[in-house]
């Protein structure tokens, strides 16, 4: 992901979580002053349709943002994210976490069929009331 990617990423960013939606400052500042922070975009015919963010810390590494486009959802774009973000933290990190809103099925199926495990909950994750489900992967496997 690079800073002329931000516009696109805020798009899918808001219609795929309209209520806990990062800012692009969010964005931004993850791109430019974190210095554990990696960002990717998969993109289809130039246009930038899906994204995932991770932080590596040492040897630990967690998902931050991952989402599709609504319009190209279910064309593989959240399994080839997947896989990279998989590949790019399994060169430092034995295991990637992630947290998914307890309601988001799509998502957890989606995490379940890339080998992730129910790890517990974090409860008012998102505020107003709102769980999340922690998930994590063995990577060295």
């Amino acid at each position: 992901m690079t800073i002329d990617d931000l516009e696109a990423v805020y798009e899918i960013e808001c219609a795929s979580f309209p209520h806990t939606s990062w800012n692009i400052e969010s964005f931004l500042r993850e791109l430019t002053a974190n210095q554990f922070a990696y960002y990717f975009v998969i993109e289809k015919e130039g246009s930038v349709v899906g994204y995932c963010g991770m932080w590596l810390v040492i040897d630990q590494s967690q998902i931050t943002t991952i989402a599709v486009s609504s319009e190209e959802q279910g064309q593989g774009y959240g399994h080839q994210l997947m896989q990279h973000a998989k590949a790019y933290a399994g060169k430092s990190a034995g295991i990637l976490s992630l947290e998914v809103s307890v309601d988001n099925d799509r998502a957890m199926k989606l995490y379940e069929k890339e080998g992730f495990l129910y790890g517990g909950i974090r409860k008012d994750y998102y505020g107003q009331g709102k769980d999340a489900h922690v998930m994590w992967v063995k990577l060295d496997e």
